[in-house]
């Protein structure tokens, strides 16, 4: 599904840009391309991709014209037919590319009812890398069998990465039917209703629907033996999880949180861990660009069973 990153950002993202930033990204070079996990374009400011843990700013300042040209050809035109997605602040583009956007909305009732102005673009690159769920899976069986786990980690380390690359694992290598609650459309990527990225042969995936509900739909309607969503983090997902265990599915999700300690300092995710809904807990920091493997604790007792480059 995903070539090398150049091939994608030149075949997939390039065409989704103005004149102007789409020749400025032309003439960068490969390595710097290969690098890049975001492009944003903000009015009277340079151009900037960001990847790797480094900023680049591109020689062109863009101006209102390039995001409205931008806008134009995300949109195909019809802002009309994309007045859901822009509400929501983002597109879902062909490769499964999120294309962020702010600037300014009406509100309808206290919600957010359109996005009349662009301001600034974020095109976030869909990456897959396949394997770095490999070191993981281990650690999440017992006997052969998948344990209920949730993955901690700040912003930028992988979470999202690592949940994809364990979903197409289970699926494919350990052959289990999984269920993919992907509210943002962040793990399968999905366009027109089909993942972009490979989330695996026995994977069904509700895409754009608010979490919990996506959740309590898959158990009801395809009949997994895993559900995986990414960042929990509100009462309406600890209900979720519940109703999902409760119907005997595996559940494998992921959260914002520095490390167990941090997390247990959020409500809802020290309720989750204080009922023990969950029997694994995985840390991830960021090394050399990729998901890197920080601990994995046994729960509820929060025994470690890895820290760092050792078994505990």
């Amino acid at each position: 599904m995903m070539g090398s990153p150049q091939n994608i950002i030149k075949g997939q993202v390039l065409p989704l840009l103005g004149r102007r930033p789409r020749q400025a990204l032309e003439a960068a070079e490969g390595e710097i391309i290969a690098l890049a996990e975001e492009i944003r374009l903000r009015p009277n400011q340079a151009l900037l991709i960001q990847g790797g843990g480094r900023e680049l700013w591109l020689p062109l300042t863009v101006n209102a014209e390039d995001i409205l040209e931008t806008m134009n050809i995300l949109s195909q035109y019809s802002y009309y037919a994309f007045a859901e997605q822009l509400a929501r602040g983002y597109i879902t583009v062909a490769g499964g590319h999120r294309v962020g956007v702010a600037g300014r909305v009406t509100v309808n009732r206290g919600k957010v009812a359109g996005l009349v102005e662009t301001g600034s673009i974020n095109i976030r690159i869909a990456r897959q890398l396949k394997g770095v769920g490999k070191a993981v899976l281990p650690w999440l069986l017992e006997q052969g069998q998948l344990q209920n786990t949730i993955i901690f980690a700040p912003p930028g380390c992988g979470k999202t990465t690592l949940l994809r690359d364990l979903i197409r694992l289970i699926s494919d290598e350990v052959g289990l039917t999984v269920g993919v609650a992907d509210e943002r459309s962040e793990l399968a990527g999905c366009y027109r209703g089909i993942p972009q990225l490979d989330v695996g042969c026995r994977t069904d995936v509700i895409d754009g629907c608010p979490r919990d509900q996506g959740l309590e739909m898959l158990v009801r309607s395809m009949g997994p033996q895993v559900v995986a969503a990414d960042e929990i983090g509100c009462r309406s997902d600890l209900r979720a999880v519940e109703n999902v265990l409760a119907a005997g599915v595996v559940v494998l999700t992921t959260a914002h949180a520095r490390d167990m300690q941090e997390a247990r300092q959020r409500p809802v995710l020290r309720n989750l861990l204080a009922e023990g809904f969950f029997q694994r807990a995985v840390v991830l920091r960021r090394r050399g660009g990729v998901p890197a493997l920080a601990e994995v604790a046994e729960l509820p007792a929060g025994k470690l069973l890895y820290r760092g480059d050792r078994q505990c």
